[in-house]
């Protein structure tokens, strides 16, 4: 008997999904939605790992080689950037992961958070990149239109961030979303920042605090980002949860300048490599290929994800279709040379 492509991709998905609930990754229908859902629509954002590969922050990526993240994320013990990922776990596949070649925090750096009292004192250019080993981020996920906008110009806007956090009482991390009204900051010493209380308790993803360094979106545009973890800080006055976001606009010039300085100094690198990890580079980028069925060869998408699904609905003269984002996570990038 054989099997159509679509059939293929249907008993994968089946399978991958029953996995995952069975092991207590999620346990609601609704959850697992949201999660899928959380992927489909934003493929860019990243979790970022130390050298044994535990959850440290949450990050967006904003060109080939660059990823957006709060300054407070910004650590030494920062090793690898994972993509493509709705569920992170310890044993995560080495095809998903990149490893980071430096990172970079602004001058102007200041948080100063007291933990037992959950109290932010003062913050300041709380902001910070990371810096991939290999210029390849862009070819699996284009990221984000970064909003311009200041603190004054995000009055009343309604704000998302969406980031990795654990779900029920399992290790596991996966995408979580929290909808925020935008009101004044309390703290006159939070520069460059908006706040937001939780739009109501009863639409909130998350059941514990999720998304350190995480995308603050404005409907599709990146605004800011997350300067601690949803959930933890509650406004007392009013009782309900709320969180301080770093405004990305003022600091765009920063940001434009540190991806100029690291891509010359890449290229001076990528010089004084052999040529054989330069072709290490090239299969890199070039292995994300989808079947166009219309001139009967592989080409690369840019839009594609780790093992070569389109995010885009629609795109029907390929030969794959649109999957959930649990085949993203399930390492299955070597079934692409199959197809």
């Amino acid at each position: 008997m054989i099997l159509s492509w679509n059939t293929y991709l249907f008993g994968i998905i089946l399978v991958i999904i029953t996995f995952y609930r069975s092991e207590g990754v999620v346990s609601r229908q609704n959850d697992w939605l949201t999660i899928e859902t959380l992927a489909e629509v934003h493929p860019y954002i990243v979790g970022l790992l130390n050298n044994t590969k535990d959850y440290m922050c949450t990050g967006t990526i904003i060109d080939k080689q660059t990823v957006l993240t709060s300054g407070s994320c910004i650590s030494k013990k920062l090793k690898y950037i994972v993509m493509g990922m709705a569920v992170l776990r310890k044993n995560i596949n080495n095809n998903n992961l990149i490893e980071i070649a430096s990172t970079k925090l602004h001058g102007g750096y200041v948080f100063e958070f007291k933990s037992s009292q959950y109290n932010i004192t003062r913050m300041h250019s709380n902001i910070g990149l990371v810096l991939s080993s290999r210029p390849v981020l862009i070819y699996y996920f284009e990221g984000p239109k970064i909003g311009k906008y200041f603190a004054s110009e995000l009055k009343s806007a309604t704000l998302t961030a969406v980031g990795y956090g654990k779900i029920d009482n399992s290790d596991t991390l996966v995408l979580q979303a929290q909808t925020y009204h935008q009101i004044p900051c309390t703290n006159p010493k939070w520069y460059y920042c908006v706040c937001g209380i939780e739009y109501s308790t009863n639409r909130r993803s998350n059941e514990q605090e999720f998304g350190k360094g995480a995308p603050v979106l404005r409907e599709s545009e990146l605004a800011a980002i997350t300067a601690i973890p949803c959930g933890i800080l509650t406004l007392k006055s009013m009782g309900v949860k709320y969180n301080i976001f770093t405004v990305v606009g003022p600091y765009l010039p920063w940001i434009e300048k540190i991806q100029l300085n690291f891509t010359i100094d890449s290229s001076k690198s990528l010089r004084a490599r052999n040529s054989a990890d330069v072709n290490v580079d090239k299969y890199i980028i070039y292995y994300l290929f989808v079947r166009n069925m219309s001139h009967k060869k592989w080409e690369p998408l840019k839009g594609v994800g780790i093992i070569g699904v389109p995010f885009e609905k629609g795109q029907k003269k390929y030969g794959v279709s649109v999957a959930p984002a649990a085949m993203r996570s399930a390492g299955l990038i070597e079934h692409l040379k199959e197809i």
